[in-house]
């Protein structure tokens, strides 16, 4: 609306420039003081990066709760940065099974120091026992399965994937079948523990390296895989020390809830007319920790559909294919332990049936899980 002011009132338009003025320099001031005004509630945590862990910010987030006036937020925020920068750089280094890093002992270093005993830190020794625990179960994880996993992600990221998906290329489907043969058969791996000097030995058998060498295979023995983000969310909760007003969550959708007091709500997808879709919520109240599982891809998920059937990084290990049951699952505990959330996932896309699958979320559920699901067939 447009406000006209008749040259007879010369005193009123005079009064109303002044008005104006005086708002605008309110309004201006008022911003200016505002910059950099927190208030109560959550605020993003940025960790302080160094050349060779750039990224590491975006593989976890990590949202903390302040209350008070805004200078106290303003310091919580800078106490909390400095606790949460070292431990979040140790654990993305550390759990790297790629890249190097100076001065720190990783899963890239056991992958390219095989057959030597190396000493590592309290915390990526008992990663790495606990991860050993579960594949040593065959219930679906493997920690050795680096070269299955490359050879899947090779497939998922292209941009047309269908010419080399296993069910249009019988050469690739032996491949990734072989792949899968030779990682699930553990007596082709060794990882030795010493408790006393926190040291480990992480050797492969003579024929290993001659299947590497014969099918062209140099990616990494050593991957955590699937279970790699979780582990990082308890490595960065357990070295926040007092800290734990805060939730942390990865682009995948594993979270891990620090705080005791407030609700959080956890949404669950389907996929309907093209996209992910919300069908349910969960408001938790308290601490807790979960995982989202999604066939069709979502964030940074690698996936696509070909003919209906869903391809994932979510495959049977021991195989590498897919039972195509599950659309989407989600798992939600109270023990703040998302290993074991994402561990029991892994699981449950193990399963060959509708009725498999709702049996063991039924025992689940009576351990003190909460599970949501959603199958292929159905889209319920």
């Amino acid at each position: 609306m447009k406000l006209t002011v008749s040259e007879k009132h010369i005193g009123l338009r005079i009064a109303l420039t002044a008005v104006a003025f005086v708002i605008a320099v309110v309004a201006f001031t008022y911003g200016v003081t505002r910059i950099g005004h927190k208030d109560p509630g959550y605020h993003n945590i940025e960790a302080k990066v160094s050349a060779d862990t750039i990224l590491m910010n975006k593989a976890v987030t990590l949202k903390y709760w302040f209350d008070g006036k805004s200078n106290a937020i303003k310091q919580g925020i800078n106490a909390v940065t400095e606790v949460y920068s070292p431990v979040l750089s140790a654990a993305y280094r550390e759990l790297d099974h790629q890249n190097t890093h100076d001065g720190v002992v990783s899963i890239a270093t056991l992958n390219q120091n095989q057959g030597q005993e190396l000493t590592v830190s309290p915390q990526l020794y008992s990663v790495l026992k606990d991860a050993y625990r579960r594949t040593l179960e065959q219930k679906g994880y493997n920690m050795f399965a680096g070269a299955l996993y490359a050879e899947w992600e090779s497939i998922l990221i292209l941009d047309e994937p269908a010419d080399f998906d296993p069910a249009n290329n019988p050469d690739q489907a032996k491949r990734i079948s072989e792949i899968a043969s030779v990682v699930s058969d553990l007596s082709n791996f060794s990882l030795e523990f010493s408790d006393s000097s926190c040291s480990v030995r992480f050797a492969v058998s003579d024929k290993y390296v001659r299947f590497c060498l014969d099918h062209e295979i140099n990616a990494p023995v050593l991957d955590l895989n699937l279970l790699k983000d979780a582990y990082m969310l308890e490595m960065v909760a357990s070295g926040l020390g007092r800290f734990r007003d805060g939730y942390l969550y990865t682009a995948e959708g594993t979270v891990l809830n620090m705080r005791q007091s407030g609700t959080l709500g956890y949404d669950m997808y389907t996929f309907e007319d093209g996209k992910a879709t919300v069908y349910a919520t969960a408001d938790m109240e308290g601490a807790f920790s979960g995982t989202i599982f999604t066939a069709f891809g979502m964030g940074s998920h690698y996936g696509y559909a070909l003919d209906g059937h869903y391809r994932h990084l979510y495959f049977d290990v021991r195989t590498g294919e897919f039972t195509d049951v599950l659309l989407s699952a989600t798992v939600l505990s109270r023990d703040n332990n998302p290993v074991e959330d994402v561990y029991q996932t892994i699981i449950l896309n193990t399963l060959h049936t509708e009725k498999d699958v709702a049996s063991y979320a039924a025992s689940l559920e009576k351990s003190g899980m909460l599970v949501s699901y959603v199958f292929q067939s159905t889209g319920t």
